[in-house]
């Protein structure tokens, strides 16, 4: 059992981490413009997390960051957030558990998957909501993802390193 004092810094560490890339987010990537979209960091955030952290901890991690952003961001219904970056981390820590080792490639299948996640979450409630522009929608969230995965690049080293400098011998 780790103690509590660990598991406080740890985890301030990821929260400050996490913050500056919902500051990168804010004040660089949304300036970026790619046939109208701009790349969409937030999804690959917990996913990545929960490759390294594991599946109690990752979800619980993705559930906070979701929340964060269901306060922050507009989405198609409440608590939209919350619940695709949950179930997302619980399918990423799985796959880093069972698949793929944690590090760059699992971040960026995890991130996929992530986004996929999302952006089929939308598309359901784009449906449920009356259906219209599914297509012109898909098209928009395979781009979305598109110029978002590239991230990974910023995202993994940032949590690994977190991960890897914050491990205990407990």
């Amino acid at each position: 059992m780790m103690p509590k004092s660990y598991l406080v810094f740890k985890w301030t560490v990821y929260s400050l981490a996490t913050l500056g890339l919902f500051a990168l987010q804010y004040l660089v990537l949304s300036h970026i413009q790619v046939l109208g979209l701009s790349p969409f960091l937030y999804p690959i955030l917990p996913a990545v997390a929960a490759s390294y952290e594991g599946l109690r901890r990752g979800s619980v991690f993705a559930l906070v960051v979701g929340v964060v952003c269901d306060l922050l961001l507009p989405g198609p219904f409440e608590g939209f957030f919350t619940l695709a970056f949950t179930v997302a981390a619980l399918i990423a820590a799985l796959i880093a558990e069972n698949l793929l080792s944690p590090g760059f490639l699992c971040g960026l299948a995890v991130s996929a998957l992530s986004l996929a996640v999302t952006g089929a979450l939308r598309l359901f409630a784009q449906f449920l909501s009356g259906g219209g522009y599914l297509g012109l929608m898909s098209r928009m969230i395979l781009v979305e993802a598109l110029i978002t995965l590239p991230a990974v690049i910023v995202v993994v080293p940032v949590y690994r390193l977190i991960h890897d400098r914050c491990a205990s011998d407990y």
